[in-house]
Protein backbone atom coordinates (compact mmCIF):
# COMPACT_ATOMS: atom_id res chain seq x y z
CA UNK A 1 0.00 0.00 0.00
CA UNK A 2 1.50 3.85 -0.67
CA UNK A 3 0.84 4.24 3.03
CA UNK A 4 3.65 1.63 3.64
CA UNK A 5 7.26 4.01 4.45
CA UNK A 6 9.66 3.29 1.95
CA UNK A 7 13.06 5.47 2.21
CA UNK A 8 14.10 8.29 -0.18
CA UNK A 9 16.40 6.38 -2.36
CA UNK A 10 13.48 3.76 -3.36
CA UNK A 11 11.17 6.86 -3.89
CA UNK A 12 14.23 8.15 -6.44
CA UNK A 13 14.33 4.93 -7.87
CA UNK A 14 11.11 4.16 -8.61
CA UNK A 15 10.84 8.00 -10.35
CA UNK A 16 13.64 6.45 -12.77
CA UNK A 17 11.59 3.68 -13.37
CA UNK A 18 8.64 6.04 -14.17
CA UNK A 19 10.93 7.73 -16.21
CA UNK A 20 12.01 4.79 -18.31
CA UNK A 21 8.57 3.92 -19.15
CA UNK A 22 8.67 0.66 -17.51
CA UNK A 23 5.12 -1.06 -16.68
CA UNK A 24 3.52 -0.89 -13.23
CA UNK A 25 4.14 -4.83 -13.18
CA UNK A 26 7.70 -4.52 -13.21
CA UNK A 27 8.45 -2.07 -11.13
CA UNK A 28 6.52 -3.84 -8.66
CA UNK A 29 8.40 -6.98 -9.23
CA UNK A 30 11.57 -4.80 -9.33
CA UNK A 31 10.93 -2.58 -6.13
CA UNK A 32 8.58 -6.15 -4.30
CA UNK A 33 5.74 -3.67 -3.71
CA UNK A 34 2.50 -3.86 -4.97
CA UNK A 35 1.56 -2.52 -7.81
CA UNK A 36 -1.48 -0.91 -6.50
CA UNK A 37 1.15 1.56 -4.61
CA UNK A 38 2.79 1.91 -7.51
CA UNK A 39 -0.17 3.25 -9.10
CA UNK A 40 -0.75 5.77 -6.67
CA UNK A 41 2.94 6.80 -5.98
CA UNK A 42 2.93 7.62 -10.14
CA UNK A 43 -0.35 9.16 -9.49
CA UNK A 44 1.07 11.70 -7.11
CA UNK A 45 4.10 12.15 -9.55
CA UNK A 46 1.95 12.92 -12.58
CA UNK A 47 -0.15 15.65 -10.93
CA UNK A 48 2.33 17.11 -9.46
CA UNK A 49 2.85 19.47 -12.69
CA UNK A 50 6.29 18.52 -13.16
CA UNK A 51 8.54 16.15 -15.38
CA UNK A 52 10.13 12.99 -13.81
CA UNK A 53 13.36 14.82 -14.84
CA UNK A 54 12.34 17.36 -12.88
CA UNK A 55 11.20 15.22 -9.83
CA UNK A 56 14.39 14.15 -9.46
CA UNK A 57 15.94 17.26 -9.31
CA UNK A 58 14.16 18.48 -6.04
CA UNK A 59 15.70 18.07 -2.59
CA UNK A 60 14.47 15.10 -0.26
CA UNK A 61 11.84 17.13 1.70
CA UNK A 62 10.00 18.67 -1.27
CA UNK A 63 10.39 15.07 -2.91
CA UNK A 64 8.48 13.28 0.09
CA UNK A 65 5.83 16.18 0.15
CA UNK A 66 4.80 15.07 -3.11
CA UNK A 67 5.01 11.29 -3.05
CA UNK A 68 4.37 10.66 0.76
CA UNK A 69 1.13 11.25 2.29
CA UNK A 70 1.45 13.44 5.68
CA UNK A 71 1.93 11.06 9.27
CA UNK A 72 -1.55 10.19 10.08
CA UNK A 73 -2.29 12.23 13.51
CA UNK A 74 -5.20 11.85 15.42
CA UNK A 75 -7.68 14.57 15.62
CA UNK A 76 -8.25 16.38 18.93
CA UNK A 77 -11.42 16.98 21.10
CA UNK A 78 -12.73 19.34 23.51
CA UNK A 79 -11.23 16.93 25.85
CA UNK A 80 -7.39 17.87 25.21
CA UNK A 81 -8.29 21.34 24.66
CA UNK A 82 -9.00 21.48 28.59
CA UNK A 83 -6.13 19.08 29.39
CA UNK A 84 -3.21 20.70 27.07
CA UNK A 85 -2.97 23.64 29.05
CA UNK A 86 -2.50 21.59 32.42
CA UNK A 87 0.21 19.40 30.91
CA UNK A 88 3.27 21.39 32.43
CA UNK A 89 1.70 21.72 36.03
CA UNK A 90 1.03 18.09 36.00
CA UNK A 91 4.75 17.35 34.77
CA UNK A 92 5.96 19.80 37.29
CA UNK A 93 3.65 17.66 40.25
CA UNK A 94 5.19 14.22 38.88
CA UNK A 95 8.62 15.24 40.22
CA UNK A 96 7.26 15.71 43.68
CA UNK A 97 8.24 12.35 45.72
CA UNK A 98 6.10 10.01 45.82
CA UNK A 99 3.49 11.25 43.25
CA UNK A 100 1.81 8.57 40.93
CA UNK A 101 -0.35 8.79 37.78
CA UNK A 102 -3.34 7.52 39.10
CA UNK A 103 -3.31 10.59 41.46
CA UNK A 104 -3.08 12.82 39.09
CA UNK A 105 -5.70 11.38 37.41
CA UNK A 106 -7.92 11.01 39.64
CA UNK A 107 -7.75 14.80 40.79
CA UNK A 108 -7.97 16.03 37.27
CA UNK A 109 -11.47 13.75 36.83
CA UNK A 110 -12.40 15.42 39.77
CA UNK A 111 -11.89 18.59 38.60
CA UNK A 112 -13.37 18.85 34.93
CA UNK A 113 -15.94 16.75 33.43
CA UNK A 114 -15.38 16.05 30.39
CA UNK A 115 -12.17 14.10 30.93
CA UNK A 116 -10.13 10.99 29.49
CA UNK A 117 -9.42 7.63 30.52
CA UNK A 118 -6.66 6.82 32.89
CA UNK A 119 -4.69 5.03 30.13
CA UNK A 120 -5.31 7.66 27.47
CA UNK A 121 -4.37 10.79 29.84
CA UNK A 122 -0.98 8.76 31.33
CA UNK A 123 -0.23 8.25 27.44
CA UNK A 124 -0.35 12.14 26.59
CA UNK A 125 1.35 13.49 30.12
CA UNK A 126 3.94 10.73 29.15
CA UNK A 127 4.43 12.21 25.48
CA UNK A 128 4.20 15.92 26.76
CA UNK A 129 7.09 14.74 29.31
CA UNK A 130 9.30 13.26 27.06
CA UNK A 131 9.13 16.27 24.44
CA UNK A 132 9.99 18.93 27.43
CA UNK A 133 12.75 16.65 29.63
CA UNK A 134 15.88 17.73 28.18
CA UNK A 135 19.77 16.63 29.21
CA UNK A 136 22.66 18.68 28.82
CA UNK A 137 25.79 16.62 28.10
CA UNK A 138 28.36 17.72 30.23
CA UNK A 139 32.29 18.61 29.07
CA UNK A 140 34.41 17.60 31.90
CA UNK A 141 38.64 19.26 31.76
CA UNK A 142 41.46 17.20 32.71
CA UNK A 143 42.35 17.32 36.63
CA UNK A 144 39.52 20.02 37.26
CA UNK A 145 36.70 17.94 39.28
CA UNK A 146 36.07 15.33 41.39
CA UNK A 147 32.84 14.04 42.45
CA UNK A 148 31.73 11.81 45.30
CA UNK A 149 28.99 10.18 47.30
CA UNK A 150 27.91 6.93 49.11
CA UNK A 151 26.34 4.11 47.41
CA UNK A 152 22.98 3.08 48.95
CA UNK A 153 23.44 -0.30 49.22
CA UNK A 154 25.81 -1.06 52.56
CA UNK A 155 28.44 -4.36 52.76
CA UNK A 156 29.10 -5.94 56.00
CA UNK A 157 31.79 -7.26 58.03
CA UNK A 158 31.09 -10.35 60.20
CA UNK A 159 31.77 -10.93 63.70
CA UNK A 160 33.92 -14.14 63.82
CA UNK A 161 32.93 -15.05 67.21
CA UNK A 162 29.35 -14.73 67.15
CA UNK A 163 28.76 -14.04 63.25
CA UNK A 164 27.03 -11.17 63.91
CA UNK A 165 26.81 -8.70 60.98
CA UNK A 166 27.33 -4.98 60.88
CA UNK A 167 26.45 -2.39 58.24
CA UNK A 168 29.48 -0.60 56.59
CA UNK A 169 29.14 2.26 54.09
CA UNK A 170 30.89 2.47 50.94
CA UNK A 171 31.78 5.74 49.36
CA UNK A 172 32.43 5.89 45.76
CA UNK A 173 34.50 9.25 43.69
CA UNK A 174 35.04 9.73 40.03
CA UNK A 175 37.32 11.68 37.93
CA UNK A 176 34.86 12.57 34.92
CA UNK A 177 37.12 13.49 32.67
CA UNK A 178 38.86 10.14 32.38
CA UNK A 179 36.23 7.95 34.76
CA UNK A 180 38.96 6.97 36.66
CA UNK A 181 37.19 5.66 40.16
CA UNK A 182 37.48 5.03 43.34
CA UNK A 183 35.59 2.64 46.05
CA UNK A 184 35.91 2.38 49.57
CA UNK A 185 34.11 1.25 52.70
CA UNK A 186 33.94 3.11 56.07
CA UNK A 187 32.57 2.46 59.52
CA UNK A 188 30.16 5.01 58.97
CA UNK A 189 29.53 7.94 57.36
CA UNK A 190 30.41 10.13 60.05
CA UNK A 191 32.83 12.90 59.20
CA UNK A 192 36.46 11.53 60.50
CA UNK A 193 35.32 8.65 58.51
CA UNK A 194 34.39 10.78 54.96
CA UNK A 195 37.00 12.89 55.54
CA UNK A 196 39.59 9.87 55.65
CA UNK A 197 37.61 8.15 52.63
CA UNK A 198 38.27 11.28 50.41
CA UNK A 199 42.06 11.80 51.82
CA UNK A 200 42.98 8.27 50.18
CA UNK A 201 40.75 8.38 47.41
CA UNK A 202 43.08 11.66 46.44
CA UNK A 203 45.82 9.29 47.39
CA UNK A 204 44.71 6.87 44.81
CA UNK A 205 44.15 9.62 42.56
CA UNK A 206 47.93 11.20 42.66
CA UNK A 207 47.03 14.04 42.92
CA UNK A 208 44.01 16.45 43.80
CA UNK A 209 41.57 17.77 41.57
CA UNK A 210 40.78 21.91 41.35
CA UNK A 211 37.37 21.36 42.47
CA UNK A 212 35.50 18.31 44.52
CA UNK A 213 31.80 17.79 44.05
CA UNK A 214 29.29 15.92 46.71
CA UNK A 215 25.29 16.69 47.18
CA UNK A 216 23.82 18.47 50.17
CA UNK A 217 25.00 15.65 52.64
CA UNK A 218 25.80 17.16 56.40
CA UNK A 219 29.37 16.00 56.35
CA UNK A 220 29.34 18.17 53.32
CA UNK A 221 26.95 21.10 53.32
CA UNK A 222 25.95 23.00 56.43
CA UNK A 223 23.11 25.09 54.88
CA UNK A 224 22.24 24.34 51.55
CA UNK A 225 21.98 26.57 48.66
CA UNK A 226 20.65 26.80 45.02
CA UNK A 227 23.91 29.84 44.31
CA UNK A 228 25.49 29.81 47.50
CA UNK A 229 25.78 26.49 50.07
CA UNK A 230 27.27 27.02 53.83
CA UNK A 231 30.16 24.40 53.87
CA UNK A 232 30.57 23.09 57.15
CA UNK A 233 34.17 23.89 59.21
CA UNK A 234 35.84 20.05 58.58
CA UNK A 235 35.04 20.31 54.74
CA UNK A 236 36.66 23.85 54.70
CA UNK A 237 39.93 22.91 56.54
CA UNK A 238 39.84 19.37 54.16
CA UNK A 239 39.38 21.84 50.95
CA UNK A 240 42.23 24.10 52.54
CA UNK A 241 44.62 21.30 52.92
CA UNK A 242 44.56 20.12 49.54
CA UNK A 243 43.97 22.89 48.06
CA UNK A 244 40.52 22.23 46.14
CA UNK A 245 37.90 24.50 45.54
CA UNK A 246 34.35 22.51 47.29
CA UNK A 247 31.22 22.99 45.63
CA UNK A 248 27.45 20.87 45.49
CA UNK A 249 24.78 19.79 43.27
CA UNK A 250 21.46 21.85 43.67
CA UNK A 251 18.90 19.99 46.34
CA UNK A 252 17.31 16.89 44.86
CA UNK A 253 18.94 17.09 41.48
CA UNK A 254 21.62 13.84 40.94
CA UNK A 255 21.91 14.75 37.55
CA UNK A 256 24.19 17.42 38.35
CA UNK A 257 26.88 14.32 39.68
CA UNK A 258 25.84 11.63 36.46
CA UNK A 259 29.06 10.25 36.07
CA UNK A 260 29.23 9.41 40.09
CA UNK A 261 25.83 8.45 40.06
CA UNK A 262 26.53 5.87 37.19
CA UNK A 263 30.11 4.65 38.90
CA UNK A 264 27.51 3.44 42.16
CA UNK A 265 25.73 1.43 39.52
CA UNK A 266 29.14 0.05 38.26
CA UNK A 267 30.26 -0.60 41.83
CA UNK A 268 26.94 -2.83 42.44
CA UNK A 269 27.69 -4.94 39.14
CA UNK A 270 31.27 -5.06 39.14
CA UNK A 271 32.09 -5.20 42.65
CA UNK A 272 29.72 -6.23 45.25
CA UNK A 273 28.44 -9.19 42.89
CA UNK A 274 32.04 -10.51 42.98
CA UNK A 275 31.71 -10.45 46.48
CA UNK A 276 28.42 -11.80 47.11
CA UNK A 277 29.83 -15.12 48.42
CA UNK A 278 32.45 -13.46 50.65
CA UNK A 279 32.50 -13.28 54.46
CA UNK A 280 34.97 -10.72 56.27
CA UNK A 281 35.56 -10.57 59.47
CA UNK A 282 37.54 -7.25 59.40
CA UNK A 283 37.20 -3.64 57.50
CA UNK A 284 40.79 -4.07 56.20
CA UNK A 285 40.18 -7.28 54.80
CA UNK A 286 37.25 -5.73 52.64
CA UNK A 287 38.61 -2.78 51.44
CA UNK A 288 41.49 -5.05 50.01
CA UNK A 289 39.46 -7.20 48.05
CA UNK A 290 37.62 -4.05 47.32
CA UNK A 291 41.12 -2.33 46.42
CA UNK A 292 41.81 -5.61 44.18
CA UNK A 293 38.40 -5.82 42.43
CA UNK A 294 38.91 -1.91 41.44
CA UNK A 295 41.96 -2.36 40.39
CA UNK A 296 40.66 -4.73 37.74
CA UNK A 297 37.94 -2.84 37.10
CA UNK A 298 40.05 0.36 36.07
CA UNK A 299 42.51 -1.47 34.04
CA UNK A 300 39.84 -2.99 32.06
CA UNK A 301 39.24 -1.85 28.54
CA UNK A 302 36.12 0.50 28.43
CA UNK A 303 33.02 -0.87 26.52
CA UNK A 304 33.30 0.58 22.78
CA UNK A 305 36.95 1.78 23.44
CA UNK A 306 40.52 0.60 22.98
CA UNK A 307 41.59 1.88 26.75
CA UNK A 308 41.22 1.40 29.98
CA UNK A 309 39.86 3.98 32.56
CA UNK A 310 43.72 3.99 34.03
CA UNK A 311 45.44 5.05 30.66
CA UNK A 312 43.09 7.36 29.71
CA UNK A 313 43.48 9.05 33.09
CA UNK A 314 47.63 8.49 32.68
CA UNK A 315 47.58 10.15 29.70
CA UNK A 316 45.19 13.04 29.54
CA UNK A 317 44.61 14.02 32.98
CA UNK A 318 47.58 13.14 35.56
CA UNK A 319 49.47 15.64 33.79
CA UNK A 320 47.17 18.35 34.98
CA UNK A 321 45.96 16.87 38.48
CA UNK A 322 47.74 19.06 41.59
CA UNK A 323 50.16 17.54 44.11
CA UNK A 324 49.41 15.97 47.16
CA UNK A 325 50.26 17.47 50.24
CA UNK A 326 53.12 16.48 52.10
CA UNK A 327 50.76 14.44 54.78
CA UNK A 328 47.27 12.65 54.44
CA UNK A 329 44.54 15.07 56.13
CA UNK A 330 43.95 14.13 59.88
CA UNK A 331 40.48 15.34 60.69
CA UNK A 332 41.74 15.54 64.27
CA UNK A 333 39.24 15.73 67.83
CA UNK A 334 40.70 16.76 71.29
CA UNK A 335 39.43 16.04 74.98
CA UNK A 336 41.00 16.93 78.34
CA UNK A 337 40.35 14.86 81.56
CA UNK A 338 41.63 13.73 83.88
CA UNK A 339 43.18 10.41 84.51
CA UNK A 340 41.41 7.96 86.97
CA UNK A 341 42.29 5.43 88.86
CA UNK A 342 41.82 2.38 86.66
CA UNK A 343 44.90 4.45 83.78
CA UNK A 344 42.68 4.64 80.73
CA UNK A 345 40.33 7.31 79.22
CA UNK A 346 37.72 6.67 76.49
CA UNK A 347 37.46 8.19 73.44
CA UNK A 348 35.14 8.84 70.15
CA UNK A 349 31.72 7.59 69.71
CA UNK A 350 32.86 4.00 69.86
CA UNK A 351 33.81 4.04 73.57
CA UNK A 352 36.98 2.48 73.38
CA UNK A 353 39.20 2.75 75.74
CA UNK A 354 42.87 3.29 75.59
CA UNK A 355 45.70 2.87 78.63
CA UNK A 356 47.83 5.46 80.29
CA UNK A 357 51.34 4.98 82.51
CA UNK A 358 49.96 4.04 85.59
CA UNK A 359 52.26 6.73 87.42
CA UNK A 360 50.08 9.70 85.93
CA UNK A 361 46.82 8.13 87.58
CA UNK A 362 44.88 11.72 88.80
CA UNK A 363 46.60 14.25 86.47
CA UNK A 364 44.98 16.02 83.96
CA UNK A 365 45.75 15.30 80.35
CA UNK A 366 44.35 16.05 77.07
CA UNK A 367 44.13 13.35 74.10
CA UNK A 368 44.35 14.23 70.46
CA UNK A 369 43.03 11.52 68.21
CA UNK A 370 42.15 10.91 64.53
CA UNK A 371 41.34 7.99 62.14
CA UNK A 372 44.32 6.26 62.67
CA UNK A 373 46.19 7.11 66.23
CA UNK A 374 45.51 8.22 69.69
CA UNK A 375 48.23 10.52 71.73
CA UNK A 376 48.34 11.40 75.24
CA UNK A 377 49.30 14.23 76.90
CA UNK A 378 50.52 15.28 80.58
CA UNK A 379 51.72 19.08 80.25
CA UNK A 380 52.55 19.33 76.88
CA UNK A 381 54.43 15.84 76.61
CA UNK A 382 53.42 12.91 75.14
CA UNK A 383 53.10 10.02 77.50
CA UNK A 384 51.21 7.28 75.13
CA UNK A 385 50.66 6.50 71.56
CA UNK A 386 47.70 3.87 70.18
CA UNK A 387 46.80 3.00 66.70
CA UNK A 388 43.12 3.72 67.12
CA UNK A 389 40.37 1.29 67.54
CA UNK A 390 36.59 0.95 66.93
CA UNK A 391 35.98 -1.65 68.45
CA UNK A 392 32.69 -0.80 70.08
CA UNK A 393 33.73 -0.57 74.63
CA UNK A 394 36.91 -2.79 73.54
CA UNK A 395 39.98 -2.09 75.30
CA UNK A 396 43.97 -1.21 74.08
CA UNK A 397 46.00 -1.65 76.87
CA UNK A 398 49.98 -1.69 76.50
CA UNK A 399 51.53 -4.19 79.01
CA UNK A 400 54.45 -1.44 80.61
CA UNK A 401 51.20 1.25 81.49
CA UNK A 402 50.51 -1.93 84.17
CA UNK A 403 51.70 -1.08 87.69
CA UNK A 404 53.35 -4.18 88.97
CA UNK A 405 50.55 -5.89 90.91
CA UNK A 406 48.14 -5.83 87.47
CA UNK A 407 51.43 -6.90 85.37
CA UNK A 408 51.22 -10.21 87.18
CA UNK A 409 48.12 -10.62 87.01
CA UNK A 410 48.16 -10.52 83.65
CA UNK A 411 50.78 -12.70 83.45
CA UNK A 412 49.02 -15.70 85.38
CA UNK A 413 45.97 -14.94 82.55
CA UNK A 414 48.40 -15.70 80.18
CA UNK A 415 49.95 -18.87 82.06
CA UNK A 416 49.09 -22.46 79.78
CA UNK A 417 50.46 -26.02 80.42
CA UNK A 418 53.25 -25.51 78.36
CA UNK A 419 54.46 -22.93 80.21
CA UNK A 420 55.12 -24.81 83.54
CA UNK A 421 56.33 -27.61 81.27
CA UNK A 422 58.77 -25.64 80.34
CA UNK A 423 59.93 -23.29 83.54
CA UNK A 424 60.15 -26.86 85.23
CA UNK A 425 62.92 -28.40 83.11
CA UNK A 426 64.78 -25.41 83.73
CA UNK A 427 64.81 -26.84 87.14
CA UNK A 428 65.36 -30.62 86.72
CA UNK A 429 63.46 -33.81 86.14
CA UNK A 430 61.53 -34.49 89.27
CA UNK A 431 60.12 -30.71 89.28
CA UNK A 432 58.57 -31.24 86.12
CA UNK A 433 57.18 -34.64 86.81
CA UNK A 434 55.39 -33.39 89.71
CA UNK A 435 54.20 -30.84 87.24
CA UNK A 436 52.91 -32.75 84.94
CA UNK A 437 51.40 -34.90 87.90
CA UNK A 438 49.28 -31.85 89.31
CA UNK A 439 48.39 -30.79 85.72
CA UNK A 440 46.69 -34.12 84.86
CA UNK A 441 45.11 -33.98 88.23
CA UNK A 442 42.49 -31.38 87.80
CA UNK A 443 38.98 -32.18 85.29
CA UNK A 444 40.18 -29.05 83.88
CA UNK A 445 43.58 -28.10 83.78
CA UNK A 446 43.22 -24.33 84.42
CA UNK A 447 42.40 -25.21 87.78
CA UNK A 448 45.74 -26.69 88.50
CA UNK A 449 47.78 -23.38 86.97
CA UNK A 450 47.91 -21.88 90.49
CA UNK A 451 49.32 -24.85 92.18
CA UNK A 452 51.29 -24.91 89.58
CA UNK A 453 52.22 -21.03 90.09
CA UNK A 454 53.01 -22.08 93.51
CA UNK A 455 55.65 -24.66 93.07
CA UNK A 456 57.48 -22.57 91.13
CA UNK A 457 57.87 -20.10 93.04
CA UNK A 458 59.49 -21.69 95.43
CA UNK A 459 62.15 -21.86 93.45
CA UNK A 460 62.47 -18.40 94.31
CA UNK A 461 62.74 -18.68 97.89
CA UNK A 462 64.10 -21.67 98.90
CA UNK A 463 66.69 -22.44 95.41
CA UNK A 464 65.96 -24.30 92.26
CA UNK A 465 68.52 -27.03 94.00
CA UNK A 466 66.38 -27.40 97.05
CA UNK A 467 63.01 -27.82 95.19
CA UNK A 468 64.19 -30.06 92.62
CA UNK A 469 65.72 -32.36 95.86
CA UNK A 470 61.85 -32.12 97.22
CA UNK A 471 60.25 -33.16 94.07
CA UNK A 472 62.56 -36.21 94.15
CA UNK A 473 61.58 -37.12 97.70
CA UNK A 474 58.14 -37.24 97.02
CA UNK A 475 59.12 -40.64 95.02
CA UNK A 476 56.07 -41.98 92.60
CA UNK A 477 53.29 -40.18 94.58
CA UNK A 478 50.76 -39.84 92.63
CA UNK A 479 48.54 -37.38 95.27
CA UNK A 480 50.58 -34.48 94.78
CA UNK A 481 50.28 -30.83 95.69
CA UNK A 482 51.66 -27.54 96.27
CA UNK A 483 51.38 -27.70 100.22
CA UNK A 484 53.07 -31.05 99.87
CA UNK A 485 56.50 -29.75 98.57
CA UNK A 486 56.24 -26.90 100.45
CA UNK A 487 56.47 -28.58 104.00
CA UNK A 488 58.76 -30.92 102.81
CA UNK A 489 61.30 -27.86 102.43
CA UNK A 490 59.80 -25.97 105.22
CA UNK A 491 60.33 -29.14 107.18
CA UNK A 492 63.97 -29.93 105.63
CA UNK A 493 63.62 -33.25 104.73
CA UNK A 494 65.28 -32.18 101.11
CA UNK A 495 68.46 -31.99 102.96
CA UNK A 496 67.80 -35.72 104.83
CA UNK A 497 69.24 -38.80 102.37
CA UNK A 498 66.81 -40.83 101.29
CA UNK A 499 65.29 -43.94 103.19
CA UNK A 500 66.67 -47.06 101.18
CA UNK A 501 64.59 -49.35 99.36
CA UNK A 502 64.42 -52.76 100.67
CA UNK A 503 62.30 -55.71 99.69
CA UNK A 504 58.85 -56.28 102.21
CA UNK A 505 56.85 -59.20 102.52
CA UNK A 506 53.24 -58.34 102.13
CA UNK A 507 52.10 -61.37 104.09
CA UNK A 508 52.46 -60.93 108.00
CA UNK A 509 54.55 -63.43 109.69
CA UNK A 510 52.14 -66.21 111.15
CA UNK A 511 52.87 -69.81 112.70
CA UNK A 512 49.57 -71.05 111.19
CA UNK A 513 49.98 -69.77 108.06
CA UNK A 514 50.04 -73.17 106.11
CA UNK A 515 53.28 -73.59 103.32
CA UNK A 516 53.54 -75.76 100.30
CA UNK A 517 54.47 -79.36 102.45
CA UNK A 518 50.89 -78.64 103.61
CA UNK A 519 49.71 -79.20 100.20
CA UNK A 520 52.18 -82.58 99.17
Amino acid sequence: MANIKITMLELRKMVQYFDLNLSQRSISRKMRISRTSVSVYKRRADSSGKSYKELLLLDDLELCAILQKEEYKPTTDERFSELKPLLPFYMKEMERKHMTYELLWTEYRKAHSRVYGYTRFKALLQTYEKAHTYSYHNTYSPGFECQADFAGDNLYITDKKTGIKTAVVVLCCILPCSSLSFVMALLNATQEHFYYGLSKCMEYFRGTTESVKSDNMRQWVKRSDLHEPTFNEAALQWGLHYDTELTATRPVHPKDKAPVEGLVNKAYQYIYARMRNDVFYTLEALNSRIFELLDEFNSRKMQGFAYSRMERFEEIELPFMKPLPAELYAFKYSKDFTISGTYHVQIGKEGHFYSIPYEYVYQKARAVYDYQTVEIYVNHKRIALHKRSFSQGGYTTEFTHMPPRHQAYQRSKEYNADYFIRQGKYIGEHTTHVLEVILESKPFIQQSYKSCQGILSLSRKFSPDRLEAACKRTGNTSALNYQMIKSILERNLDKEDMPQETETSYIPHNENVRGATAYE
